[in-house]
């Protein structure tokens, strides 16, 4: 390959720090490795891939980073086999520290944990997990705050508290942190927060003000040019020139109150008329200086000294308490992170530091021994993808570099123009401080080898107009330009119209569309039908699909809406998205039945899993379900109550089996007899229709027998018996994009796997865990089932497109307006001007705006700006060979003329007003050049759309359709189904396979399943006669607590008596029995959270621990013979555990024993139970297998005979022997 000068530059640079700005499509990644392999065959010189430190953005590039130079290295010995160096090489490349820099730094603090007393067992936190951990974090400590009322807190909460929820306060603290972490020092940061800033502000904010001001006066001079050339309006001269003399004035100011009053003075006065064709030109610019001067004047609130005071003493309390706040729970959620051992990326960063950094003494911060030994260690330190660095990244990159001893090595590779990730903190600005710097070594990599001269032209004459160090950080002048290096084709002058660079305006109204299409058709939807015009006939053309790409700024629903219309368009598109997978229907529904499996008292998600296809009720079922219970949670049946120990009560056979909070809540105190709600419910269910009635009760069966389930299976195995039984998910795979929706649900499988192995357990936690990816943007995106190389149109985001590149880029949604919402939080925060809120007065209830506030506005503004030119920048240079960009607008001409031509000058203020791409691209062509034809036409080509033509359109494809129905119609009629072919094709679509049974065996079988459906048998078998059938009838039978239908008995467990069972043997699993058994409690209560110590009932285990069981016990424990909660896992064959089945496969089966013992050289078997019965008979009969199963699996395993299999009840506070 034939490099070029600059690039040859970078590839044999060998000493000393260096900046590589290398554009986009500039080969970058090829140079980079060229650069490694060089460093390696250096002959005077060579360095090893261990000397090398080279950190990429993300996992992907890492990968290819590392694939490329393995070839690379491959590819040498295959010219010197013997080279030694390069068989070394070789041979290291896996081991080589090449990775993202949160990977490095986690390699890093592996290896040297303990010099930060680290737990080197730690994992990485979900991110899910994460979320959940702060937010419950967050709760307890707002509660203490409140229950402490402290003044500054309370001050605080009343001024930035939002209606009657914390959620504003939590969303503050949030955000504040999160900007702490960004930070090297959080625990500076949170200092600098109260630091006072409003003179920084004002200062910024003043110079910010000068500067529109100035650029306002120019353009007013601009208008006064115009009004003097030949056919401008004369008439106007005096009154512009007066105004930008007063514009002059206000900018010469030095002072904020200064520049305010002057300001203020400036007149706007009426202007003659005239009858020339360009006032409107001046106007124009008038209006918009006008509209400048109003919203600087307005800007300032004039209050007395007494009253700045108070307002600065108000702003710093709230603030205080803000700041305090955060710190508490940054203190909090860092050793909660301890506690699980668990560390989240952030921390990474921060523990790296911890290692690299150690402070004196006199508290000055400097690199540590082991700093100084990585320094000495490494050679150079290669870091791509430089300008998304933040402030963290930069000190450790500091600590890691030899600079300080004298050997700079750091090897920056980035681009500014690209920098589009300040969510994740980046901060271009570190690249900019270094490119800026004469002295620092830099070499420009501005030759484009990836795009069409068509496509670079386009990029060119864009940014040329409106990127600017203001806005975008940097002059895009000749040297950052991008400069023609497309290898397929040589540079012209001449573009190729195939190839020409093209923008597609549709003009839509809804008015219109309901006269065209009889329904509204947004702006969205008539862009979507634009483009799949356009790419049908580029594909005709014989464009593959594949090798086009939609990019959008962000994809929301308009992505949805696009595959929807581009497939009816005959199109076949899919979506590449991080987001959107919470939304699906399939996702919905089962989220939906599994907060209701979790808790039934909620409306919405009962309404929903109802209405699914899973159980089909209609629109008029469910008001008929309204109609004669009240409300939807109503149509479940009351069930079993507690005892104050939070057993079944044997006095109370009814009470509500659920709880109305999300939450478990504890016990009632005391029971009560309740018979009256069972025979009203029975009541309301006789005035249903049968089928009703029917179709009801089967919900309630479903409903309980999955709530049952959530007891004992994980979440995953939860999810695999809904699909199986409900076949919910072959539904979806029937559904129109059912292979998408299929994986999607497979996907929910994989999340909940992924949650298992966090610190939450439960379907209620997992359901919260949920909730908090959907709130905090972690959406996955929907499952992808295809691939690059399907003839499909993708749809991506303009941020997942950075490092890729297409034939064929639309770029689409260029109307859709800037995203600012953030610029209008209470709260502002910014790295260099710290933190800015608005004065709230209580006692006037007023809100007065801070200068500090506006300062950081003003610059949050600026910088997202910049951002999204950034952005324009990325995708407009993503294409190959063509670049199409696409819009919808109510009025096409009426924006046209605000931007007439491109010789205008285009000021700062003009470019700060664009509230879109589309107004960027249009100030930089302008209508004239955009409306050019022929030999002159622009290197942007226009072209208008109307609703008209997509109505003409839809009519051409609709006769087509129909012809194509009738040519297949015909071919299907005259097929002879008499043919040996045709009946050879029916017996191969109805070929059955003979072991279908065993395609739907579970892998794997716990023995509390298998114990469940024993008890379920178990309970029907010794169920009377007379309560067969649906009616729900009173019972106070040991067997039928509940008062239900003996088919739904086990069904009816209330959550608090499973969480009873739960404390019972959480504390016979930690009891020490070598204790006094007076002193249990004492003990307990050192070894059980809170709320499972209180559900112990005292009597209740002092009896067991005097009952001979617990002597035993005692004994084995003291001889080291006694094993408490063992897991063990045993295959088996699948009709070993289900007798009715003819299938022998081999299957899992996994279970923990609650103890047992070795006695005499055998062992002794017991089980804990905390079922409210009132005969060994029932649990006996209830548990007979599940002994069994664990018996023979205990004998498996350790050899020798169970002698004895034990029950102990400890509601009836015996042991109980089975045969």
């Amino acid at each position: 390959m034939e490099w070029t000068t600059e690039q040859k530059q970078v590839i044999e640079h060998t000493a000393g720090n260096l900046l590589v700005a290398a554009a986009a499509g500039s080969g970058k990644t090829a140079v980079l490795v060229q650069h490694v392999i060089a460093r390696i065959m250096d002959p005077k010189d060579p360095v090893k891939l261990s000397e090398m430190v080279i950190m990429t953005f993300t996992e992907a590039a890492a990968q290819e980073m590392r694939d490329r130079i393995k070839t690379a290295l491959e590819e040498k010995l295959r010219a010197h086999p013997d080279d030694a160096a390069l068989i070394r090489e070789a041979g290291s490349i896996q081991n080589a520290s090449i990775s993202t820099i949160d990977a490095f730094c986690k390699h890093f603090i592996t290896e040297n944990y303990a010099a930060i007393d680290l737990d080197p067992g730690f994992r990485m936190g979900d991110p899910g997990e994460l979320k959940l951990l702060q937010g419950d974090l967050l709760e307890d400590l707002l509660e203490e705050e409140y229950a402490a009322g402290d003044a500054d807190f309370l001050y605080f909460v009343d001024t930035f508290g939002r209606g009657k929820t914390d959620a504003g306060i939590s969303e503050l603290v949030l955000k504040l942190y999160e900007n702490a972490a960004s930070h090297p020092w959080p625990e500076e940061f949170f200092e600098s927060c109260l630091e006072e800033q409003e003179g920084q502000g004002r200062a910024y904010l003043c110079q910010q003000l000068r500067t529109t001001l100035e650029d306002d006066a120019e353009r007013m001079g601009y208008a006064l040019t115009v009004c003097t050339e030949e056919d401008g309006p004369a008439s106007y001269v005096d009154t512009i020139a007066g105004e930008q003399q007063a514009l002059q004035r206000a900018a010469s100011t030095e002072h904020f109150e200064e520049l305010i009053s002057k300001v203020k003075e400036i007149r706007f006065d009426r202007l003659k008329p005239t009858k020339s064709p360009r006032k409107g030109w001046v106007t124009t610019i008038r209006d918009e200086v006008k509209k400048d001067v109003k919203a600087i004047a307005g800007m300032h609130v004039g209050l007395d000294p007494e009253e700045e005071k108070k307002m600065a003493e108000g702003m710093k309390r709230s603030l205080r308490g803000l700041v305090t706040l955060t710190q508490k729970f940054h203190a909090r959620y860092q050793e909660e992170k301890e506690k699980r051992h668990m560390l989240d990326f952030s921390d990474l960063e921060h523990k790296a530091l911890e290692i690299l950094y150690t402070t004196d003494a006199d508290g000055h911060r400097h690199p540590s021994a082991l700093a100084d030994d990585a320094a000495r260690r490494y050679r150079e330190i290669l870091v791509d993808e430089y300008q998304d660095s933040n402030f963290v990244q930069e000190e450790l990159l500091r600590a890691l570099s030899a600079e300080r001893f004298g050997r700079p090595d750091v090897f920056q590779v980035g681009d500014v123009k690209q920098s589009i990730y300040s969510f994740r903190q980046a901060r271009p600005d570190l690249f900019l401080m270094k490119y800026q710097e004469e002295s620092y070594p830099k070499i420009e990599l501005s030759k484009n080898f990836r795009s069409r001269n068509e496509v670079v032209r386009a990029v060119n004459h864009v940014f040329r107009r409106i990127m600017r160090p203001s806005l975008g950080g940097i002059d895009y002048n000749e040297k950052v330009a991008l400069h023609y290096g497309y290898p397929k084709a040589p540079e012209s002058d001449v573009l190729d119209p195939r190839y020409h660079s093209e923008l597609l305006l549709m003009e839509a109204s809804s008015k219109q569309s309901e006269t065209l299409f009889d329904a509204q058709m947004s702006k969205g939807e008539a862009e979507a039908h634009m483009i799949a015009q356009r790419i049908q006939r580029l594909h005709a053309e014989g464009v593959p699909y594949r090798d086009m790409v939609i990019l959008l700024r962000s994809l929301g629903s308009y992505a949805d809406t696009l595959v929807e219309i581009l497939g009816a368009d005959g199109v076949p598109a899919y979506c590449t998205s991080n987001e959107g997978y919470f939304s699906t229907v399939e996702v919905e529904t089962v989220l939906a039945l599994l907060r209701v499996i979790d808790n039934p008292q909620q409306d919405i998600p009962l309404a929903a899993v109802l209405h699914s296809p899973i159980y089909g009720f209609t629109d008029e079922e469910l008001a008929m379900l309204v109609a004669a219970f009240g409300a939807l949670q109503s149509i479940l049946p009351p069930a079993a109550t507690t005892s104050k120990d939070g057993t079944l009560s044997e006095d109370a056979p009814h009470a509500s089996a659920v709880q109305s909070d999300d939450r478990p809540q504890a016990p009632d105190t005391e029971a009560s007899e309740i018979t009256d709600p069972m025979e009203e419910y029975q009541i309301k269910m006789d005035t249903l229709p049968a089928a009703l009635r029917e179709k009801l009760l089967r919900f309630i069966e479903d409903l309980q027998h999955y709530r049952q389930m959530s007891h004992y299976l994980s979440i995953h195995e939860l999810l695999y018996r809904i699909f199986d039984e409900t076949g919910y998910d072959r539904y979806a795979a029937a559904m129109p994009a059912g292979k998408r929706r299929k994986a999607n649900l497979d996907a929910m499988i994989d999340m909940a796997l992924a949650f298992e192995k966090t610190s939450y357990k439960g379907l209620f936690d997992y359901i919260r865990y949920i909730e908090k990816l959907k709130k905090y943007n972690s959406d996955q995106g929907e499952a992808t089932i295809f691939s690059d190389q399907d003839d499909l149109v993708r749809i991506m985001s303009i941020h997942k497109s950075k490092g890729l590149q297409f034939p064929v880029v639309f770029l689409s949604g260029l109307g859709r307006k800037f995203n600012k919402q953030d610029l209008n939080d209470a709260v502002l925060l910014d790295s260099e001007m710290g933190i800015g809120c608005d004065y709230v007065d209580l006692e006037k209830k007023v809100k007065i705006p801070s200068m500090q506030r506006a300062a950081i506005r003003k610059k949050l503004a600026m910088d997202q700006l910049g951002e999204e030119l950034r952005v324009l920048y990325v995708a407009m240079t993503r294409a190959e060979e063509k670049l199409i960009m696409t819009a919808a607008v109510d009025r096409i001409d009426r924006l046209l003329d605000k931007y007439p031509d491109d010789l205008s000058p285009l000021f700062g203020t003009q470019l700060q007003s664009a509230g879109s791409f589309l107004e960027w691209i249009l100030m930089a062509e302008g209508r004239e050049k955009l409306e050019r034809t022929g030999a002159d036409r622009n290197v942007i080509e226009l072209t208008e759309y109307t609703l008209e033509d997509l109505q003409r359109t839809a009519k051409e494809h609709a006769l087509h359709r129909v012809a194509l129905q009738d040519v297949m119609r015909q071919a299907v009629a005259s097929v002879d189904d008499r043919t040996p072919a045709y009946q050879e094709a029916v017996q191969a679509l109805s070929y059955v396979y003979p072991q279908e049974e065993a395609t739907r065996l579970y892998p794997k079988h716990s023995v509390s399943e298998i114990k469940e459906t024993e008890i379920e048998q178990f309970e029907v078998a010794h169920a009377s006669a007379a309560q067969k059938g649906w009616k729900l009838t009173v019972d106070t039978s040991e067997s039928n607590p509940t008062g239900l239908r003996p088919e739904s008995v086990a069904q009816y467990q209330e959550k608090a008596g499973a969480e009873v069972g739960d404390a019972y043997h959480h504390a016979l699993e930690s009891y020490d029995y070598q204790d006094a058994p007076e002193h249990c409690m004492e003990q307990l209560k050192e070894k059980l959270p809170e709320a499972e110590w209180k559900l112990i009932n005292p009597k209740r285990f002092q009896a067991f621990l005097n009952s001979p069981l617990a002597a035993r016990f005692r004994k084995a424990q003291a001889a080291g013979q006694l094993y408490r909660e063992q897991h063990f896992m045993k295959q088996v064959p699948n009709s070993y555990l289900f007798p009715n089945s003819d299938t022998t496969e081999p299957v899992l089966l996994q279970g923990i024993i609650d103890a047992f013992f070795i006695e005499d050289e055998a062992i002794v078997l017991v089980d804990y139970k905390s079922d409210h019965v009132r005969s060994e008979e029932t649990l006996i009969g209830r548990y007979q297998k599940q002994l069994e199963l664990y018996a023979e699996a205990l004998e498996s395993i350790t050899g020798l005979p169970v002698k004895e299999k034990l029950i102990y009840s400890i509601i009836l506070e015996k042991t109980i022997a089975l045969n």
